[in-house]
Formats: structure tokens, sequence, C-alpha cells
């Protein structure tokens, strides 16, 4: 496995490791780099949810990459920051509640590969944390993971390619059937402006809970003036030209949020909606979008070619959402606000995460690793699709058949090595990391 962190025959991983931590986290205020690193302390795969950057420097421009991949047809959009928690349930513009992935941050084109290798990595990391599962019956999940992913991926047909393809209580298995109907019953738009606004009114932010603070005089006053060009980069069913419908109530700033992105500046904002319909009260998440976290691991011919087709960050992570998200969010845009670019989209009234510590037995977990493989290829296929629409909007399907015919057997083993042999790095960075903390 290579490491682009190793530099010498006497490389020092433990030095390597704490020193990179501190150069990705030195931007943040104290208070926010130490509850990070807290959270962080709680587990290896926690540790792995914060340490999105070395995952990028220990893969990008891997050799192995080759065997399936390393072509320009095996790019596609990735979700950049792939792991067990960053799939799950939230509402589409249908009123559907479905499963996928939900967050874009660190979103871009590279190897579909990468996804692959970071999101099985988490498997046996969560799996492990759980506690419920032995090694072969981790073994057992990730085969079903990877023989799901690369089948759905390349047996796709094209005359039913214009076909949505989403994933609710309806085509789901059983377990995750179950959760998303639970989802649906117990989250509701009313339920959530109950959490986050003063009750009676919905008009003002609860600024008495942790998670959130006032936004006051100029700062509130120019938040609230950027969001008319944000209107202008709506591409969804909201029309931008609605003033009373973008009419805003309050503004607050939203704390403690996210394990990665915990510290970086974000905003909630109260919008009056659509009293006629059940978009009463809408809160949008405004939250800074810094480069992707692979940008710095790729190549001078990718980081020119990423310049060129994005003109901020913000607007790179909304083309993702679109790429990659079915129905993505009708108020998906971005705005700048002083210096920095941040992303908008609103805060989905039903959202939750499958609970995978009641993965305990071989039979549920291969049922819950088939389900998230598929629905990988589902966003990958869907997002290779829109990359290559002009020329050949099949390319990336073509591309991965080709070069994992009759091979799906290998695909599956390099899969489960790297899984396992990386979640063991991560294990050890991780103890590095309790060390020094406790040093």
């Amino acid at each position: 496995m290579k490491n682009i962190l190793i530099n010498s025959p006497s490389y020092d991983r433990r030095g390597k490791v704490l020193e990179a931590l501190h150069q990705q986290n030195a931007h943040l205020e104290a208070i926010y780099r130490e509850a990070k690193y807290k959270k962080m302390e709680a587990s290896p795969y926690i540790f792995y949810r914060g340490t999105n950057h070395l995952f990028w420097a220990d893969f990008a421009g891997d050799w192995l990459l080759h065997r399936f991949g390393g072509e320009a047809g095996c790019r596609t959009w990735l979700q950049g920051d792939a792991h067990v928690y960053n799939m799950g349930a939230f509402l589409n513009h249908h009123d559907e509640v479905i499963f996928g992935l939900d967050d874009f941050d660190d979103s871009l084109v590279a190897d579909y590969q990468y996804d692959v290798w970071r999101f099985v990595a988490s498997m046996v990391l969560d799996a492990r944390e759980n506690g419920h599962l032995s090694e072969s019956d981790i073994t057992n999940g990730l085969k079903a993971f990877s023989q799901s992913y690369l089948t759905y991926l390349v047996s796709y047909d094209s005359d039913n390619s214009q076909k949505e393809t989403h994933y609710t209580a309806e085509n789901t298995h059983s377990r995750l059937s179950k959760f998303l109907e639970k989802t649906a019953q117990k989250e509701s738009r009313h339920k959530m402006l109950t959490k986050w606004t003063n009750a009676g009114n919905s008009e003002t932010f609860r600024t008495d809970i942790e998670k959130l603070a006032p936004v006051e005089g100029e700062e509130r006053t120019e938040l609230i003036e950027a969001l008319k060009a944000y209107r202008k980069t709506l591409s969804g069913q909201i029309s931008s030209d609605d003033d009373t419908h973008f009419e805003v109530k309050d503004v607050a700033r939203r704390l403690w949020a996210g394990t990665g992105s915990l510290g970086e500046p974000r905003f909630y904002i109260l919008l009056a909606g659509d009293e006629s319909t059940h978009f009463d009260n809408v809160i949008l998440d405004v939250k800074r979008q810094n480069a992707p976290t692979a940008y710095s691991f790729l190549s001078q011919e990718e980081i020119d070619e990423y310049n060129v087709n994005f003109e901020n960050h913000a607007q790179r992570q909304a083309e993702a959402f679109k790429a990659l998200a079915e129905h993505p969010d009708n108020y998906l845009g971005w705005l700048k606000f002083g210096n920095d670019w941040f992303s908008v989209r609103e805060r989905s009234p039903f959202k939750g995460d499958f609970p995978s510590e009641k993965l305990n037995t071989k039979k549920k977990y291969v049922k819950m690793a088939k389900q998230w493989g598929k629905v990988l290829a589902t966003e990958h296929q869907r997002a290779g699709r829109h990359l290559n629409a002009e020329n050949d909007p099949y390319l990336f399907e073509n591309t991965i058949r080709r070069l994992t015919d009759e091979r799906h057997k290998e695909f599956s083993e390099l899969v489960e090595q790297i899984a396992f042999r990386y979640a063991d790095q991560v294990t050890k960075d991780w103890e590095y990391f309790c060390e020094h903390l406790q040093s």
C-alpha cells in the first residue's frame, strides 16, 4: 500500500500523522479544535471520520488503482468522504423519504475506487466498534458490498437509462425499509421547527440552546443581503423572484455540528416560505465550503481542470450534489459572505442515520452491505452519465465493465484486502493520536 506521507526509509508514521492533524486543524479556534479532538478520541471510526485528509494522503495516485481503473473513463463524481454514516435518510423534492449519500462537501471528479476503498474501510471500523460481528462476518459483508456495487454498476439497461432510481421504503430490504418508514413517521417539518425555533410562533430561532447563537448587527445585515445573489443560483422548482417566500424571519449561527467539519462557519436562516403549502417556514443551512480534501493531492493537470470548471468551492459542491443525488434540494445554491463562499441547502425535515449497531448478525450485515453497494453504484452511475453527457453518457459504465469483465472475484479480493489493512492502519493512527492527547 502506497503512502505519500512516507518520504524516507526511516519514516516516522506517528510524527507525520500528528503533523498532518496539526496542519489540517490549525485554523480552527482552540475551543472547536479541542472539541473535535475529544470527539475523535472516542473510537478509531470517529477518528477516521475526522481525518479524511489522511486517507487521501495515503491513497492519492496509488498504483493499485490501475488494476481496475486509472483511466480517464473511470472518473466520475465522487462523494469524496465516503463512509457508512455519510449515507442516510432525507427528503427529496418529490416529498419522498429516500436513502442515499447526504454529504457533498468533499465531492470531486476522480477515479471511482477512492469512494469504494474509503467506504469499505469504514465498514470494518464501524463493525468492529459495534462489536457484534466476527472478522469472518465482516469479510462476508465486504464481499457482498463489492459484488453488489460492481454487478449493479455494469449491468445497466440503456433502454431504461432515463428511469429514476432511488431507494425508499418500497424497494429496500426489510430492516432499511422499516427505518425509512419510521423516519417518515417520526420526523416532520413541525417537529424540526419546534426543535430549532421558539415554541408558539416559529418566527425566531432558539438561541438559548447550545447549538445555536444569535447573529446581530452588521454581520446579520450582510448575510441577509448576500441572499439576494444566492437566489440567482437556484435551479429547482422554487421561484427565485418570490420576495414573500424568501422573506428572512431570523438568522442564527450553527454550532458544534459535524465531525470533520466541526468548527467551520455555519449559519441557519429562517425563511417565511409558502404559507399555502407545507413549505411554510423553511430553514436554510448555510455552510462555508473549502477546497475538497482531495484537492491538494491532485495532479497539476487535475487542479488546472478543477479551477477552470468551478468559480468557487460552493459552486463545486452544488454541482456534485446535482450529479450524484436523485432530485436534489430545491434550495440548493451558493453565496459569498465576506471573503468566503458558502453552500446553501434546505435543512431536511426528515433526516436520519441508519443505526448500524443493530446489524448484529451476519445475515443482517450482508443484506445491508448489499444495499450500501447498490446505493453507491447507483449514484456513481448517475454522476458518470451527468459528467459525460455531451460525448458518451455510458463511458463510465462501459469502461468499468471492460476492466472488470470476468474479474469480479479479483475485484472483491482487492477491496477486502484494502479494507482490513487500512482499518488496521487507522486504528494504529488513532492510538498515536490518543497517546499524544494523553501526554
